[in-house]
């Protein structure tokens, strides 16, 4: 709610209702071992991964009908710039909201505010829980009501879409998306749960397999092989994502707890979980926090465990960090992770230390 605020404050008119906000990351990170794979970072010192700038168009085109635009440019990906956001809202009601075109997929507690660095204590989500990037948004409608149950605030969210693109060298399409979120609010106690589900396609192909093969396409010819090939294959595989937080915040301390489960119809890859816990104090315009954060696959049986074994991974990371809020709308955030691979890649993992500080602003 603060960071829809300060938005807010800090958009400018244009004319006739035509609100331009923005927002910006400058991060630097350094990870203290090479054999860590962690968020984009090497042992030198990194600004791309997490650097990035965005701005928001919002118009309100009559008493009912608005458009917004949301325009990222991310240091990962060399600032090429993006329409992560690109939708026509329906005010049907002062309660209820219909919305059509490029939607942020609501899979977890930020979602809406994935980007704004501003609106959350860390440099970036715990990546562990905040995964599925590639598909952070959709193409499709959805719909939200607001209500009151006492003297609690709810909402309840329901979208369908479909997203198209290349993921990892192949062509995918994640088909039927639907997806419901509902959240409570009570004075300083938030719970939010969402259950997501959609149909995957990979184009992946035994019959490519090889040396210079694609790393699926031989997944796939060797499960063959086995007897199991037809598991690893992804066509209209369905998928479902679960998510359930509860967070409380009043005004000076906080905490927010959130968990993810990943279900794959398809072997090729691995149903995982993933949980976080976060606390936070504030002292004035310094908010010190602390943050442990948990993700592990879950193996199938028989002959197709013993092919995810391959690739099953166990990770765990502290994070301690410090955010300075030195001035409106602008704060300084240093971060230390520490981060455990317990098993990658079915073997024994390595730890490393990542180290950030950054600057994030809404404007």
């Amino acid at each position: 709610m603060a960071v829809a605020s300060a938005l807010t404050v800090s958009s400018t008119a244009i004319a006739n209702d035509l609100r331009i906000n923005g927002f910006m990351n400058v991060t630097a990170g350094h990870l203290s071992s090479e054999d860590v794979s962690l968020g984009g970072y090497d042992n030198g010192v990194m600004f791309d991964p997490d650097t990035l700038v965005g701005l928001q168009l919002a118009k309100q085109v009559n008493d009912t009908t608005s458009a917004t635009v949301q325009l990222i440019s991310r240091g990962s990906d060399d600032f090429d710039t993006e329409a992560s956001w690109a939708y026509v809202t329906y005010s049907a009601s002062d309660n209820t909201d219909l919305r059509i075109g490029r939607l942020r997929t609501p899979y977890f507690h930020y979602s809406d505010f994935l980007e704004v660095g501003y609106a959350y204590n860390w440099i970036r989500p715990p990546a562990l829980v905040y995964r599925l990037d590639i598909f952070s948004s959709i193409n499709g409608v959805d719909a939200t009501h607001r209500f009151s149950v006492g003297d609690a605030d709810a909402m309840v969210q329901l979208y369908t879409g479909r997203y198209q693109d290349e993921l990892s060298g192949y062509q995918s399409d994640l088909e039927k998306a639907v997806g419901l979120v509902a959240s409570v609010t009570k004075g300083s106690l938030s719970i939010r749960a969402s259950y997501h589900q959609a149909d995957f396609s990979m184009d992946v192909d035994p019959s490519q397999a090889g040396p210079n093969g694609r790393s699926l396409d031989n997944l796939a010819a060797a499960a063959a092989q086995a007897g199991v090939g037809d598991d690893f294959l992804v066509d209209m595989s369905t998928a479902k994502f679960y998510q359930a937080s509860v967070s409380y915040d009043d005004g000076a301390s906080s905490v927010i707890a959130e968990w993810t489960a990943l279900e794959q119809e398809t072997a090729a890859f691995i149903d995982d979980s993933a949980y976080l816990v976060s606390a936070a104090h504030r002292f004035g315009t310094l908010t010190g926090h602390l943050t442990y954060v948990m993700a592990e696959d879950d193996l199938e049986s028989g002959t197709v465990g013993s092919f995810q074994k391959l690739a099953e991974s166990k990770e765990s990371s502290i994070i301690v960090g410090v955010r300075y809020d030195y001035d409106s709308s602008t704060a300084v955030k240093f971060d230390v992770q520490h981060h455990d691979e317990d098993t990658i890649n079915g073997q024994d993992g390595d730890s490393g230390v990542l180290y950030q500080a950054g600057m994030s602003l809404v404007f």
